[in-house]
């Protein structure tokens, strides 16, 4: 009997006679009724016990997954199947890429209860086999000169044909060698960089992971088409189509174990449990090629000598993958790779960084774990896809929250304007990595979202790997592929009269080198006039590393400022290309404060000036008060459910770049690089008790669980005065040319007709605001 995926416990009963029970969560169950079953009628009965056996922690995949369901009964294959008394149990295909040969170990059944002997062959090699009462095994090398070498450019697989009496396998595999090679991985000796994101078991039409290969086929075509070539499994090992998938497909896996944020050593009998299904992992999917990485689980510690003492059986076990203790562990043993602990990779708005220090303190790879986070705002129309057993009721939630805050009209400008900064924000994270010399890889917190786990979405996707509209995947890989053009800047703001400097490199990890290669480079304004242009020596651009492409310098006198710019970094005539934004401002000093309008960071001075009936430019001071918070660029990270303690806890800008208050400040309606500054030295303002048709000019989108109405610009009328509170610390900033462009275009908004505010603040709203 083959149940090929159960949760957690089977029971099997024949004619009413106990035939056993099995546990894994990540290999078939199997069981043998032995040689005496007569044909007939018979009775099999089937019990699955789905309650939780072992505490292997709250985060495990193998159980509780992206969806939080709980899979009843069986998934995938059932069968029943009859085989001679002398069988082939088990056969594993072990290539040589070196001496392009595959040895082939084959495990022999026997149901006689009697020793014998026989012929076993493999392609056209026969051996003579033997096997005791229990049963035998034997070895064979295959010639594989002729067969094509497997990777993810050129998925070539291979067949062996295993035969023993009238026992027959076909065994598929890839001529492949997945090594550790430094501080990097190789496949058969050309380095790769890993670009992959996790996998958690999110499947909300089912609670259970597909069992076919063609939707594995889905979601593998849909990685690579965003240029990615690795998913890493968190805390769980998908099924057999999933690597089936993935041999097509040439994507990399990492599996797991089945344990998440525990430690080892504290639970004899989690600890027994878990190494039987680390073997039963290796043992049930080692055949595979695209099967190269696994860890023992999730984020965990434990005893040294029995994360060592594990890594070291699964090395002797099957040396076909590579191994490391725990994703992001933070035990030292002997694995063979290991990942950084969770970051952020962004710190400032330059493009200059990178993480070789980082490398530099380890001799193995190192992955980047679990990077990005970087948090997206539901969006309610997505509930309607939730057509099977589950229903988005966190995003109901949601809504009817946002609606009794008088809010709901503003989710679909909340949603773009969170999804294009958080777009922005995970470019720059992964140019940060693939800029370091020596980096491994990454993989993502995530290509798609998470329904549940604090509703984490943080992907580019939804839960069901249905783009959200920010980016095509042509666009994606400009920046994520294997071959990246990559830019240091320095900074992204200048005045006209500096010059522009960069550094240019190239990230190549293709098939192979390139040859006469033509790097070129280009500026232009947002109507794609062309401000500067240049080109270096054609070159050759080694696969397997970073390669220097020259220095650019350019001057910016000639480009409209204030205004956006666009430097293109490509080589010619192929499809390898990328850009970043520039913005450039004019080389003077900001606009004196406009007669008529006063200028105060104090709110009695405010108070009195409005009492007067003038218009009033007011600069909080920077201090708190109950109704406010400071600021700052980066959006939540994961979840503000999980996490509430963050702070800002916020999910970026929205304004309308049309307002005349920006007349003078190009902006989009979300946040972006000039904006860095900006928010790192602000203060944010809770209008909650403001009418609900009051509006911030610049607004900060508070997180879902929240959802304040938060403003950093606004205006009100106040008596027979006019009030524009401005939360940026701009007076102080003069050395930041955004800082000092956006004080030109607020002085003269307040200055001119057009400042006049529509709604009346109270007295007592603002008093509660300003109040230290």
């Amino acid at each position: 009997l083959f149940l090929e995926r159960c949760r957690w416990v089977t029971t099997v009963w024949l004619d009413d006679q106990r035939a056993g029970s099995r546990d894994s969560l990540i290999a078939p169950h199997f069981y043998d009724f032995g040689a005496g079953l007569k044909p007939g009628r018979h009775r099999l009965t089937i019990c699955v016990d789905n309650t939780v056996k072992i505490n292997l922690g709250i985060f495990v995949s193998a159980l509780f997954g992206g969806t939080c369901g709980n899979m009843n009964g069986v998934i995938g294959r059932i069968e029943l199947a009859a085989t001679p008394p002398v069988w082939i149990e088990d056969a594993q295909v072990y290539p040589d890429v070196d001496k392009m040969l595959a040895r082939v170990v084959v495990k022999i059944g026997n149901a006689t209860g009697k020793s014998g002997r026989g012929k076993l062959s493999v392609q056209a090699r026969s051996v003579e086999a033997a096997w005791d009462e229990k049963g035998g095994s034997a070895r064979v090398e295959v010639d594989m000169s002729g067969a094509k070498l497997w990777d993810e450019f050129t998925p070539n697989m291979s067949e062996v044909t295993v035969k023993l009496g009238e026992d027959e396998r076909a065994i598929r595999f890839g001529m492949r060698k997945f090594a550790a090679r430094g501080t990097q991985f190789a496949m058969n000796d050309r380095t790769v960089f890993l670009r992959g994101t996790l996998e958690c078991s999110v499947f909300p039409l089912t609670g259970y992971p597909p069992m076919d290969a063609p939707a594995w086929q889905r979601i593998y075509k849909i990685l690579k088409s965003y240029g990615l070539n690795f998913i890493r499994f968190h805390s769980w090992c998908p099924p057999e189509a999933a690597f089936v998938a993935a041999d097509v497909e040439g994507v990399m896996i990492q599996a797991e174990g089945p344990m998440a944020n525990v430690a080892a050593g504290e639970n004899p009998e989690r600890d027994e449990f878990i190494e039987a299904e680390f073997k039963r992992i290796v043992d049930s999917y080692g055949n595979h090629p695209s099967f190269c990485t696994m860890t023992l689980g999730n984020e965990y510690g434990g005893k040294t000598e029995l994360l060592t003492r594990w890594v070291d059986m699964l090395i002797e076990r099957d040396p076909r993958h590579l191994y490391s203790s725990a994703s992001s562990a933070q035990t030292t043993t002997n694995r063979q790779w290991t990942e950084s602990p969770r970051g952020r990779g962004v710190p400032g708005a330059g493009t200059e960084r990178d993480l070789r220090q980082v490398v530099a303190g380890d001799a193995r790879p190192l992955i980047g774990h679990e990077i990005g986070q970087w948090m997206f705002f539901p969006d309610f129309a997505e509930m309607k896809k939730y057509t099977g057993v589950m229903a988005a009721k966190n995003f109901g939630m949601i809504r009817d929250d946002m609606e009794k805050k008088h809010l709901l009209e503003l989710a679909p400008k909340y949603v773009e304007a969170s999804g294009k900064f958080a777009t922005l924000l995970y470019k720059e994270e992964i140019e940060v990595l693939l800029r370091t010399p020596g980096y491994a890889g990454f993989s993502l917190l995530d290509l798609h979202d998470y329904p549940t786990q604090g509703t984490a979405l943080v992907g580019l996707l939804d839960p069901f790997w249905d783009s959200k509209g920010f980016i095509t995947p042509a666009d994606y890989r400009r920046f994520c592929s294997p071959t990246v053009p990559l830019l240091r800047l320095p900074k992204r703001a200048y005045t006209s009269d500096e010059p522009f400097e960069a550094a240019a490199e190239i990230a190549h990890y293709g098939a192979a080198d390139l040859s006469n290669a033509q790097p070129v480079w280009a500026i232009r304004d947002e109507q794609g006039r062309e401000v500067a242009s240049g080109k270096w020596p054609a070159l050759s651009v080694p696969t397997g590393k970073l390669t220097a492409l020259g220095k650019i310098k350019a001057l910016l006198v000639n480009a409209r400022a204030p205004g956006k710019l666009t430097v293109t970094l490509s080589l010619q005539d192929t499809k390898f290309a990328n850009d970043w934004e520039i913005w450039v401002y004019p080389a003077k000093a900001a606009s004196p404060p406009p007669a008529g309008v006063v200028v105060c960071a104090k709110w009695e001075e405010a108070k009195s000036a409005l009492a007067d009936g003038k218009k009033v430019v007011f600069f909080p001071s920077l201090t708190n008060s109950a109704q406010s918070m400071r600021g700052g660029f980066l959006p939540v990270f994961w979840s503000p459910v999980w996490f509430p303690g963050q702070k800002p806890n916020t999910m970026g800008l929205l304004c309308d770049p049309r307002h005349p208050l920006f007349a003078q400040f190009p902006t989009e309606l979300h946040s972006n690089w000039q904006w860095f500054n900006l928010m790192q030295h602000s203060r944010l303002f809770i209008l909650d008790d403001t009418p609900a048709s009051f509006q911030p000019l610049v607004r900060v989108i508070d997180n879902f669980a929240r959802n304040h109405k938060l403003g950093v610009v606004f205006e009100g009328r106040v008596g027979g005065g006019r009030l524009l509170v401005c939360g940026f610390e701009l007076p102080n900033m003069t050395k930041d040319p955004a800082a000092q462009q956006l004080l030109s275009s607020l002085y003269a908004y307040a200055g001119s007709a057009k400042f006049k505010p529509a709604q009346e603040l109270g007295a007592a709203l603002l008093e509660e605001l300003f109040s230290n």
